[in-house]
This record gives structure tokens, C-alpha cells and sequence, in this order.
């Protein structure tokens, strides 16, 4: 004869699933903000998401046997994960992080959060870098700028002789 389900059973395997898919949401995340940093920063990045990560796949394997201790890893994997992405972007924002602590779904939305203001530092950076560029070039130096002051000079005086003769 099969062994029945109980209520408990079934909540604790539906947690545990749900527990599992958001933090497969936070890894995806992350991965994609790993791709978002520099090639330092990427490997440290990856290199300290490696263990979530294999924790993440253990608790998804867990799932059927011991959901408790599945949803248990899950929720564990994806606060490492998001305590990475901290320490990638070097976000001063730990009353986010304080509020995905309590809430597991939010999880993968601060590391998203993170992931463009990562983009956004790289792009205001490269702005930077080209007008800097491009202001070094346009900019004329000391003596060009004396030289047309002295041309300037020269053609008010020949139009003042002019008019004024």
C-alpha cells in the first residue's frame, strides 16, 4: 500500500520548491551581473558565488528526500549570493539587503538592482574617460590661445584704422 501525504508534508515540499526557485532566480541574477563587472572582479565574483551555487543544485536535489533541509540550503544560497553581489558593487545598501533578508523573493531583485547600478557606474566611467579625451584634444593650449588674441587684436586695430581714416 503507498504511503499517504500529510498537509505538513506537502507544505514543506511546496516551500522547499518554491525556496529552490528563487534561488535560481538570484543565481541567474548573478551570473548576470558577473558578466557586468571587470575581468578582476568577475573572477573574485564567481569565485565566491561557487559554493551557493553548488548548494543551490544539492538543495534541488534535496527536494523530494528532505525538504526542509532543501528550502533551508536554498535560503542560505541565495543570501551568499546576494551578500556577494554586495561586496562586487561595493553598494552601500544594507537596509536592502537588511529587507531581502526577510523577504526570500526579493532576493534576486536587489542583486538586479545592483547589476544596473554596476552598469550604470561602467557607463558613467566610460562617459568620463571620452569627454576627458576629447576635452584634451579640443582645448587649445596656452600658446595657440595667445596667438589668436594677438590676431584678434590685430584685426580690431586694421578695422578701427579703417573706419576711423
Amino acid at each position: 500500500m503507498a504511503k499517504t501525504k500529510t498537509d505538513r508534508e506537502r507544505t514543506e515540499r511546496r516551500e522547499a520548491r518554491e525556496a529552490v526557485a528563487e534561488a535560481k532566480r538570484a543565481d541567474k541574477e548573478s551570473r548576470k551581473l558577473a558578466k557586468t563587472l571587470s575581468p578582476d572582479g568577475r573572477a573574485t565574483f564567481e569565485a565566491a558565488t561557487a559554493p551557493a551555487i553548488a548548494s543551490i543544485r544539492e538543495a534541488r536535489h534535496e527536494r523530494g528526500a528532505h525538504p526542509w533541509r532543501a528550502r533551508r540550503m536554498a535560503c542560505k544560497a541565495a543570501a551568499e549570493l546576494e551578500r556577494a553581489s554586495i561586496r562586487a558593487t561595493a553598494s552601500g545598501d544594507a537596509e536592502r539587503w537588511a529587507l531581502a533578508e526577510r523577504d526570500a523573493k526579493k532576493r534576486a531583485k536587489t542583486i538586479k538592482r545592483r547589476r544596473t547600478q554596476a552598469k550604470r557606474a561602467n557607463k558613467m566611467a566610460k562617459f568620463v574617460a571620452l569627454h576627458a579625451v576629447v576635452a584634451s584634444v579640443t582645448t587649445p593650449t596656452e600658446q595657440e590661445r595667445t596667438e589668436k588674441q594677438l590676431k584678434r587684436a590685430r584685426r580690431r586695430a586694421r578695422s578701427a584704422a579703417r573706419s576711423g581714416a
